[in-house]
């Protein structure tokens, strides 16, 4: 995919990001010089994938996870821009849970992965 906007997509509360990739392992797979934005959810998860080329490509807007990357490998991550992540306004927990939150997440939303 080259040159796309992708515009309030993924879904609120879940994995299910604006751009995913789950189980795709065998071919290569890229995303270069696009603007993904304005989404409830994650703004990329790449899980237990490998072969994925991300380039040149703004992911903003997104909550709480802009990029999360899990259990892959052999993924390449350059010259992006991941910025504008708020925490949910609809996660409640007690006292004692915090919910995660960050701009690039790495083999470590879940737990530390060993694998990646």
């Amino acid at each position: 995919m080259d040159s796309v906007e992708i515009f309030n997509c993924s879904q609120i509360d879940t994995f299910k990001a604006a751009i995913r990739f789950e189980s795709a392992s065998t071919l290569h797979s890229s995303v270069t010089n696009s603007a993904i934005h304005n989404g409830y959810s994650w703004g990329l998860n790449v899980k237990n994938s490998a072969n994925i080329h991300l380039e040149n490509n703004i992911f903003f807007q997104f909550r709480p996870i802009g990029v999360g990357i899990q259990g892959s490998r052999n993924i390449t991550f350059d010259h992006n821009v991941v910025g504008g992540v708020v925490d949910r306004t609809t996660f409640e927990a007690g006292d004692q849970m915090v919910d995660k939150a960050g701009g690039v997440s790495i083999c470590a939303y879940l737990e530390p992965d060993t694998n990646c």
